[in-house]
């Protein structure tokens, strides 16, 4: 009983639920698609600017999420990206720990590989789709889980940049049923358990993939 009263407050009487799903849809892409290029120009372009460029991701590292909140909201405002899914998006679209993994691993490929593609005429671009992003595959799924777990799990910034109810993520949904159902525990407990459950099934569906990045793979 408790398990259907959930799902038809969270279909019938919002959009948290798709809401969620392209957002963080979106954030993956954009995860998987600004590091690996940005960590793929940081391990090929030149050394002495390189590691100016990463010296300053990893300084991003070194304050919490909190610390930038309240500028991020300010900057959103004078933008008009408030309740927009490009104030949930933007902000997190590169991350200074999956460039700096990303980086280590490139510099880590023969480049044999690309003196070999570079006899066959092929641009940077094509050696990076052919040769470093198969080979990284491991390394892109722990990024794509982090991301999906930042994006899904999130709840004070999308609360924070995103107050229309048409806006609202699962997370801030959660925070509202818990308010208005508090006083029922067993409701508040099947609400939960179901938004659980998307990060179990993440999780199992990256799980292969992430055991083999614990063995870096090496060419013979």
């Amino acid at each position: 009983m408790n398990y259907s009263k959930v799902f038809e407050f969270l279909f019938q009487k919002g959009r948290a639920v798709w809401v969620t799903i392209l957002l963080v849809t979106l954030v993956i892409l954009g995860a998987l698609t600004v590091n690996p290029l940005a960590a793929y120009a940081l391990s090929r372009g030149r050394q002495s600017n390189s590691s100016k460029f990463l010296i300053f991701f990893l300084a991003t590292m070194a304050f919490p999420a909190e610390v930038a909140m309240i500028p991020g909201f300010l900057l959103l405002r004078d933008l008009n990206m408030l309740n927009t899914f490009a104030a949930l998006v933007l902000p997190g679209l590169a991350n200074g720990y999956s460039i700096f993994l990303l980086k280590g691993f490139f510099d880590s490929v023969p480049r044999e590989l690309f003196e070999a593609a570079d006899i066959d005429g092929a641009n940077e671009l094509q050696k990076f789709w052919s040769i470093t992003f198969p080979m990284s595959k491991p390394i892109l799924a722990v990024i794509a889980l982090n991301a999906f777990k930042m994006a899904y799990g999130g709840f004070m910034w999308a609360f924070l940049t995103c107050q229309d109810p048409k806006m609202w993520t699962i997370m801030v949904w959660l925070y509202d049923f818990q308010g208005r159902y508090g006083a029922k525990p067993g409701m508040c407990m099947a609400a939960f358990v179901l938004a659980s459950i998307p990060t179990l099934l993440v999780f199992l569906f990256c799980q292969k993939i992430i055991m083999r990045g614990i063995v870096i793979p090496t060419v013979k």
